[in-house]
């Protein structure tokens, strides 16, 4: 991973495996009891999750799928 900072704005420039976990985690924390219970969380982690679903899913899904045949080649 390697960060760039422009004042508030962090640029993260992430490997396809980190963009994986990345979107494992997110839908870990998205299921999670222990997001808070202030009004605005729910919109506020809807749109980051549809932001996630938007350009990173296809990413991860392909590093899954990729697991998922090698997976089936050791164990056959």
């Amino acid at each position: 991973m390697k960060v760039t900072h422009h004042g508030d704005d962090h640029l993260i420039c992430l490997s396809s495996e980190e963009v994986a976990l990345l979107v494992d985690m997110c839908h870990a924390a998205a299921i999670s009891d222990h997001l808070g219970v202030e009004k605005e969380a729910p919109a506020r982690l809807r749109r980051f999750m549809g932001e996630v679903q938007t350009s990173l899913f296809d990413t991860a899904q392909n590093v899954w799928r990729h697991k998922r045949r090698i997976r089936k080649v050791a164990g056959s």
